[in-house]
């Protein structure tokens, strides 16, 4: 994608993000097995280059039939699901100027929003090893502007992550 596109930070998000702070994952825990996809953001954001990009590399591209993954490119309002300050923590991809990773933590923020099962047992999985911390998790969360309804559903995530990672730790 750098490649294509030298001129734009690409910033990936989603559980692919996780990556690269924690490059082990695919061997530790089962979650990537159905992840065919990593989630990109190009800022500046230029519609012509993303649908280019997409072309290229997303679902309906050969990229996608020879390799078996894609890039999702994504449009600059998913920042509105991330904490405020996420580009001071954003994680550098080595190797590949001009690539950064979303911090796990900020990660975490907006799967809490997502809130499906697959998002939990990543989450739970990254709590129960000590690649998250839950009290930075929690604070981020507060420091997220969002509605009430919001408030009320993201916490309740939260608290089913941190139930199911103190399970895992159990076993």
């Amino acid at each position: 994608m750098s490649a294509i596109a030298p001129e734009v930070r690409i910033i990936v998000f989603g559980s692919s993000s996780a990556l690269c702070s924690h490059p082990e994952l695919p061997e530790v825990t089962d979650s990537y097995q159905q992840t065919l996809d990593a989630d990109f953001i190009i800022d500046p954001w230029d519609n012509a280059l993303a649908q280019m990009l997409s072309d290229t590399l997303g679902k309906e591209s050969g990229f996608f039939e020879h390799f078996k993954y894609y890039a999702d490119i994504v449009r600059p309002a998913a920042f509105d699901n991330f904490p405020p300050d996420f580009r001071e923590r954003l994680v550098p991809l080595e190797g590949c100027p001009r690539v950064f990773a979303l911090d796990p933590h900020d990660m975490a923020v907006a799967k809490l929003f997502a809130g499906r099962p697959k998002d939990i047992r990543l989450l739970s999985f990254l709590l129960a090893t000590g690649r998250l911390n839950e009290d930075k998790v929690r604070k981020l969360l507060w420091d997220t502007p969002m509605e009430e309804k919001w408030i009320v559903r993201t916490h309740a995530v939260l608290d089913q992550v941190v139930a199911e990672a103190a399970k895992q730790r159990a076993v």
